[in-house]
């Protein structure tokens, strides 16, 4: 390992192993937040009177900032002291805890899951860099699958434990969880954990951080609010141009400064780019499925909070039991041949769930639960071994930030292209129905905005309620069906790319 200043030491740190239990229960609660909100969304849509846009906002907020400052993040911890960076990532990320559950405004629940997700792209890249630190080589790839192992369980859990808490207490509770979890990772990290920063850090490049900051920023502002606002809308339009710019100066940039926050020249190398596209393709499926699919569960199914957390648990169990199988797997067949299947497996499983309707039976959901579990275990791994394996060894932390970055940015976009076409697809379908056209203005206006909109109109009209409610439901269907043909699609196209460049055997 290095010691705080920078020093290589050759006897390993005596108290590795229970360093590494205390950097794992920041990166748990960290990887819990990003799947925890799914089952609440209802309940705030009604509590908050949020719009369908405004859902995709609060999910997607800290999802968003946490993949745009990921890169940064590893980079300050580096030369700052990881450590120290952990302990104030993990403060960061409690003070958003508390404001969003004190939050009684759409508009600040947003701000403070973006404060959140700052925290977040502290916390993780330093848990990583001080494992790698930590442990010699050896027992570094087996401590490396412990933290896999750990994020792994923080997401597969997140929706069960939102039920749970929401069926004793409001919504805000799902954020104040966090407050112990994280107090007891403070003190853990503080005694256990050494300290360790980088012997040598380039000067760190703020102006590219900044650009690729905001460039994210303006194109998934466009991409989220261009299905309610439409696309011809000037605000739409102005967001995607100046992501176009943005991010085009980001990657000239990037080009030509000595120490580039990310090395575009990576992305010439098949394996690496296709692996990237890979690895944002799983999120996407992954991230996209969970927002619409919770909603379906408790909007159309009428499940409570509890049940559709209990619904999602065949997702997480086969991600737990298939992760430690996988590598066996890749190394017997290749990873070639493994990520396509598995991309090909989750398109498969998304065209089951355009079969559901508003009386699907749990049978038809599970079906499609554990096909695209099992897509997403096969595909994740040799994907990044893709990554990793593409590049020189001691650019390895520049692949593994990159890994990390690709996944926030694949969540990211899963919960706005799926969310986004879901409810344009809703809207459409809507509109088309008698009981949406003979509401007033103002009833048509709540209930366009999203299904939670549409049941609560419902509830105050009577016979012609029930109408409108199973036209809601309906509509939400037609929606749903239209982003998960989209998303097999692109399932099925990065499976055909996966096996054309993806290596049979990774890089010795």
């Amino acid at each position: 390992m290095t010691d705080s200043n920078g020093k290589n030491t050759e006897q390993p740190y005596p108290g590795r192993w229970w360093a590494l239990a205390a950097i794992c229960i920041p990166l748990i609660v960290v990887s819990i937040d990003g799947t925890i909100l799914n089952v609440a969304l209802p309940t705030i849509a009604r509590d908050l009177r949020a719009t369908s846009a405004q859902l995709v906002w609060i999910n997607s907020a800290y999802i968003i900032i946490f993949g745009s400052t990921i890169l940064l993040g590893g980079s300050l911890g580096d030369k700052y002291g990881r450590k120290w960076f952990l302990e104030v990532g993990l403060l960061v990320f409690v003070c958003g805890s508390i404001w969003a559950g004190l939050s009684t405004a759409t508009y600040s629940l947003i701000s403070a899951r973006g404060f959140m997700g700052i925290g977040g792209g502290m916390i993780m890249p330093a848990t990583l860099s001080l494992i790698t630190n930590i442990f010699h080589e050896s027992e570094r790839p087996r401590a490396i699958g412990v933290w896999a192992g750990m994020a792994g369980i923080g997401v597969a859990i997140g929706p069960l434990a939102g039920g749970l808490i929401l069926t004793h207490f409001r919504w805000g509770w799902v954020f104040f969880v966090n407050i112990p979890i994280v107090a007891v990772g403070v003190v853990a990290v503080w005694l256990l954990v050494p300290n360790s920063r980088a012997a040598d850090t380039p000067p760190i490049d703020f102006i590219g951080a900044t650009l690729s900051f905001l460039g994210l920023l303006a194109f998934f502002y466009g991409l989220i609010v261009g299905p309610s606002k439409g696309w011809s809308d000037p605000s739409v339009i102005t967001g995607f141009a100046l992501a176009v710019v943005l991010l085009a100066l980001f990657v000239w940039l990037e080009l030509r400064v000595p120490n580039p926050l990310i090395e575009v020249r990576f992305f010439k190398i098949p394996a690496f780019s296709t692996g990237v596209i890979s690895i944002a393709i799983c999120f996407f499926a992954l991230f996209g499925l969970l927002y619409v699919l919770t909603l379906y569960l408790q909007s159309v199914l009428a499940y409570s909070p509890m049940k559709a957390g209990l619904a999602l648990v065949p997702f997480a169990l086969v991600l737990l039991a298939g992760s430690p199988l996988v590598p066996r797997l890749t190394a017997k067949m290749g990873g070639r041949l493994v990520v396509a299947v598995g991309l090909f497996i989750v398109g498969a499983g998304m065209l089951v769930f355009t079969q559901v309707s508003t009386a699907t039976s749990y049978p038809l959901v599970f079906a499609g639960l554990i096909l695209v579990s099992t897509g997403l275990t096969l595909s994740q791994v040799p994907s990044s071994d893709a990554i990793m394996g593409s590049i020189p060894r001691d650019r390895a932390g520049e692949g593994s930030a990159m890994n990390a970055a690709i996944r926030q940015i694949g969540s990211s976009l899963g919960i706005a292209i799926i969310g986004g076409v879901s409810q344009l697809g809703y809207c459409n379908a809507l509109a088309k129905s008698s009981a949406f056209q003979a509401l007033s203005a103002s009833s048509a206006k709540t209930a366009e905005a999203g299904i939670t909109g549409a049941l609560s109109v419902s509830q105050g009209l009577g016979a012609s309620g029930d109408a409108l409610a199973g036209a809601a439901r309906s509509a939400f269907v037609r929606g749903l069906d239209v982003s998960m043909i989209i998303t097999a699609v692109i399932a099925l196209i990065g499976a055909v790319i996966a096996y054309r460049f993806i290596p049979r055997r990774p890089a010795p």
